[in-house]
């Protein structure tokens, strides 16, 4: 099996836009969410229960749909099994116009199933249309997600509050949705999908090939980083109310969170080319989620924004993982392969993150024990990426090919 032969360059310009719309819509539902939080249980819409259920959802999701999404692959397709992970998002996020608890959760759950679909898969579609330019092509659609995740922070609870409705301020956010099923249908080479990037069985049923090298320690890393990530993206707006803020601004530095991804990701992918600018990457990325912290901790109302970009620049952890993980292997299906365990394993560590940090605030009534336990992980989360650049062989190969 090999990668896909190169399309005509107004087909790639094609097939770039629709990746792009599709990459737009990977963190909406998310950071919508978490920036209406305060709202949705102030109307009735999530209780003292739910309102804890919520953002833990999209991990405890994306490990469940870890351990299909490969086999679903194989059978339909990996371009039409991302396709139809859009619709799915796009129904979960129109039921949660619903103002009722346990609607809002199932939609949510529903949503991010369809989310998980698209973020296990996006790594193989572009190993196998894009396999020249794995690293820009990866720094387009991460910065797209950025974008789309700071627009749906900052906007949120404004769209709530013109529509007087919480509910409404999570539902509007399926147009986008909807938009990008539509690209994407004509835009994707679907009739060949099954012969050119399918995904092996994840029981081996297709080739019985062994994981890549260097699989498990990148699961290990991106299961830290999806902890610390989930926990400020579902987070981020109540620690900040707490400290004092409005919720108007509590969105705000969520917005400015995912905003600093955009730009931070185009300085910080190039950093994947060697193993020495990869220990320069992964120093930087932890020690800004460490000054983040920090100053979230000791001064939190003092420079908001400037800690909220630290911490944007923190979680250019997860570009950084997703052009190591499509460049796995030797070729698309390896890389789908080894993206559905990744992502399974990695999902079902952090699912504990934002669950917990939301028990543990509840307990002690503090935010502080969950930042404390934020700064850990930023150290962990160092030291398995320092050891990723001590493996030779594959992922030198896979990163100078991203170049």
């Amino acid at each position: 099996m090999t990668d896909s032969p190169v399309p005509s360059r107004s087909r790639l310009a094609f097939m770039v836009v629709a990746l792009v719309l599709v990459a737009l819509n990977l963190r909406l539902a998310i950071t919508s969410t978490s920036a209406l939080l305060t709202a949705l249980t102030e109307s009735g819409a999530l209780t003292d229960v739910t309102v804890v259920i919520v953002p833990a959802v999209p991990t405890a999701v994306f490990a469940i749909a870890g351990l299909s999404t490969a086999r679903l692959s194989a059978r339909l397709g990996v371009e039409r099994t991302i396709g139809l992970g859009m619709i799915v998002l796009t129904t979960g996020l129109l039921m949660r116009a619903l103002p009722s608890p346990w609607i809002v959760v199932a939609g949510t759950v529903i949503a991010t199933s369809g989310l998980a679909i698209v973020n296990i898969l996006l790594p193989a579609v572009v190993r196998a249309h894009f396999g020249r330019h794995i690293g820009p092509i990866t720094t387009v659609y991460s910065t797209a997600m950025s974008i789309g995740a700071a627009a749906a922070a900052a906007a949120a609870v404004p769209i709530a509050t013109a529509f007087d409705s919480a509910s409404i301020g999570l539902a509007v956010w399926a147009v986008p949705a909807i938009i990008a099923v539509g690209v994407w249908a004509f835009a994707m080479p679907l009739g060949a999908s099954r012969r050119t990037t399918n995904a092996p069985l994840p029981d081996g049923e297709s080739g019985r090939r062994p994981l890549p090298r260097g699989t498990w320690l990148l699961a290990g890393f991106f299961a830290t980083q999806s902890l610390l990530s989930y926990i400020l993206m579902g987070w981020l707006p109540s620690i900040a109310v707490s400290s004092g803020l409005s919720s108007e601004r509590a969105g705000v530095l969520l917005a400015v969170m995912m905003a600093v991804g955009a730009p931070a990701t185009v300085l910080v992918v190039p950093l994947t080319r060697t193993p020495v600018r990869m220990r320069i990457g992964f120093t930087l990325i932890a020690a800004a989620t460490i000054a983040g912290v920090a100053g979230l901790t000791f001064a939190p109302t003092a420079l908001p924004e400037v800690w909220a970009a630290c911490l944007g620049l923190g979680m250019c952890a997860f570009p950084f993982a997703l052009v190591l993980i499509a460049g796995l292997g030797r070729d698309a299906a390896d890389s789908a392969r080894a993206s559905s365990v990744i992502q399974s394993v990695g999902y079902t560590l952090a699912t504990v993150g934002p669950l917990g940090a939301g028990a543990i605030h509840q307990a002690t009534g503090s935010w502080t024990p969950v930042l404390g336990i934020l700064a850990g992980g930023a150290l962990v989360q160092l030291t398995l990426g320092l050891l990723l650049t001590r493996i030779g062989g594959e992922p030198s190969r896979f990163v100078r090919a991203g170049r």
